[in-house]
């Protein structure tokens, strides 16, 4: 992938002559990562405000066109190479490619697209996006063992309330304007680890032992600010994953001049206006 680019200022504009710019990212996971010796902290997905833009709903479209963001057609996405390079690879695998057309805002103006894309975890995954959510239970059946007697029985549990599903990757972006153009990311992937739990517990005078297997989400965060030059790639690096961006200016189409025929200018009408000078008396 290209480096990126050493950015660029940009010129100021008034209120009434704002620059847009079309936004286009992509976003790939390392599909072998080695085992290394870091440790992954709990993090939590970004959290979704009111001003968040989400492009793939509906609701949040009218709120977005309104301001001025609108979504890209996929004929007017410039980087379809190098996704067909990521598909056709076995070292990567694509969660998204999608792009948007936005205002160049200032920081304190400024509205958070909100990404998402890969797989769709569903039931029986746990993840810390579901804290607080006591009624969150994996639909995996529970092994209890019976130590006195050596009989395995098997537990049915209660069934779980259904919970939105989960994306392999989300979050948001924030694509500012200043002196110079920068992008914020604030993203997550999430990969599951299956595990399993032994708990120990002792009903009356028998003592029990229950084993619960699933499979918990740990999310990899990629949060990081990045000052940059339009219309050159540029590479955001996480060992789990990474984000390519291309910012270019929009030009809007100037719209075509009236093209008037001769004859169409010998049959206009002829507005005749005349001045009378008073006569003074």
């Amino acid at each position: 992938f290209s480096p990126a680019y050493a950015a660029e200022p940009v010129a100021e504009t008034t209120p009434e002559d704002v620059k847009f710019y079309d936004v286009e990212i992509i976003v790939f996971k390392n599909i072998s990562v080695p085992k290394g010796e870091e440790i992954n902290l709990p993090t939590p997905s970004p959290i979704r405000s009111a001003n968040t833009l989400d492009l793939s709903d509906h609701e949040s479209i009218r709120m977005a066109t309104d301001i001025g963001f609108t979504a890209l057609r996929i004929d007017e996405l410039r980087l379809a190479d190098i996704v067909q390079s990521i598909l056709k690879s076995s070292r990567y695998g694509l969660l998204t490619h999608t792009g948007w057309r936005q205002p160049g805002l200032d920081q304190n103006d400024s509205f958070p697209v909100w990404i998402k894309g890969g797989k769709i975890f569903g039931m029986g995954y746990s993840s810390i996006d579901h804290a607080g959510n006591e009624n969150y239970l994996p639909p995996i059946p529970v092994m209890t063992t019976d130590t006195a007697t050596v009989e395995v029985k098997q537990v049915e549990v209660k069934p779980a309330i259904a919970q939105p599903g989960l994306y392999e990757l989300e979050g948001q972006i924030i694509i500012t304007l200043s002196r110079y153009l920068h992008t914020q990311a604030n993203l997550v992937l999430r990969k599951p680890t299956e595990i399993q739990t032994q708990i120990e517990t002792s009903p009356g005078s028998t003592s029990m032992s229950e084993i619960s297997e699933g499979y918990s989400l740990y999310n990899y965060g990629l949060n990081e600010k990045r000052r940059m030059r339009s219309k050159k790639l540029h590479y955001l690096d996480h060992p789990q994953f990474g984000m390519l961006v291309l910012i270019t200016p929009y030009q809007k189409p100037l719209e075509p001049a009236l093209e008037v025929m001769p004859e169409q200018l010998q049959n206009a009408p002829v507005k005749v206006t005349s001045e009378l000078t008073p006569v003074k008396k």
